[in-house]
């Protein structure tokens, strides 16, 4: 569908894509239509949540798991995960964990993430969506330490293989993607792929990156309507 302006969507692992696509909407006026906020801005999901979000939403039972408060628990005090939902925490939700006992709460979280996720219930096949994954926010691998294995975050042939047929499947089959990793986050393989961004941005506590750090990805994706 070439000539379509694409929907771009973050599929995780966490908010520096929603802090660059907001950085490129201040410099880009005119462009906020074209990226859809989704459930994976703000929480932190490691390939194996990213995996399970879209087979879930695949199958058409993505709601029904973010709606069964039976499956949401409190871990360490402050971190909310569900149960049919491996790899993913609500790290940005630490208020409602503190009161998660407390009348309301739950619902009040469960309304919130069936908002956020309404890009998946139902997908939206017209058109064409862009799918962006990182693991490059600098203070990620500390951020997961002792909650999620780093490696889960690491992108393998196999998971980047997956993944795309997963969100192939969702979102149709003109869906594109972006995976930008570091080069030791990545199998060697996949520095060749046409749509794999090698990124050297070293860790630290940084979680935004440099304002302009996916300009030109954006850019090339934002352009490619006009090819």
């Amino acid at each position: 569908m070439s000539g379509s302006a694409p929907r771009i969507l973050t599929i995780g692992s966490s908010c520096i894509n929603r802090f660059q696509f907001d950085f490129y909407q201040e410099r880009h006026t005119g462009t906020d239509t074209r990226f859809i906020k989704s459930f994976f801005d703000w929480n932190i999901t490691s390939l194996i949540g990213t995996e399970t979000v879209l087979r879930l939403a695949r199958d058409e039972a993505l709601e029904h798991v973010l709606r069964d408060p039976a499956l949401y628990h409190v871990e360490w005090d402050v971190l909310i995960f569900n149960r049919e939902l491996p790899g993913v925490c609500f790290f940005h939700e630490q208020d409602v964990a503190r009161r998660f006992s407390e009348p309301g709460q739950i619902d009040a979280l469960i309304s919130k993430v069936v908002h956020q996720a309404a890009p998946f219930l139902p997908p939206d096949r017209s058109g064409r969506t862009h799918l962006v994954w990182s693991n490059i926010q600098p203070n990620l691998p500390d951020t997961v330490d002792n909650v999620t294995p780093w490696e889960d975050f690491q992108l393998t042939a196999e998971r980047y293989a997956t993944i795309k047929a997963l969100g192939t499947d969702v979102f149709g089959p003109d869906t594109r993607f972006s995976f930008l990793s570091l080069e030791e986050d990545m199998s060697p393989e996949l520095r060749s792929a046409p749509d794999v961004t090698a990124v050297d941005l070293p860790r630290g506590d940084a979680f935004k990156g440099p304002p302009d750090l996916y300009d030109a990805l954006l850019t090339g994706i934002v352009s490619s309507s006009q090819s």
